[in-house]
């Protein structure tokens, strides 16, 4: 008699362990003021990334600020998720610690 296989369940299935993570310390670190576009790439989530800079004049007249471009960040799927999860914990766990400490916001704001 042939032995049938039960599928597994969410609670029965093994959620494979990540490898190590290698941090060797000269990855660069990017700054942005804001988002500029987001798309679909081949299945990838694209996010452009800009931040205002000051444009000094060599005449020395006014100075003006300029948006650039200053990163292109692309995701799986999987990746872009995580990454959308841990920005909206982080987001309400800002906005907890604004409602827990009314006062401290005004103060900084």
């Amino acid at each position: 008699m042939a032995k049938t296989h039960k599928a597994p369940t969410k609670s029965t299935a093994k959620t494979p362990t990540p490898p190590p993570l290698d941090d060797p310390g000269n990855v660069n670190e990017i700054f942005a003021t804001e988002v500029v576009g987001a798309g679909m790439i081949g299945g990838c989530i694209s996010v452009n990334l800009a931040a205002h800079r000051w444009n000094v004049t060599a005449s020395g007249g006014e100075t003006e600020i300029s948006r650039a471009l200053v990163a292109r960040l692309m995701l799986s799927r999987e990746a872009a998720t995580q990454l959308m999860n841990g920005l909206a914990n982080l987001a309400q766990a800002a906005g907890n610690a604004a409602t827990a400490n009314p006062d401290e916001t005004k103060a900084k704001g």
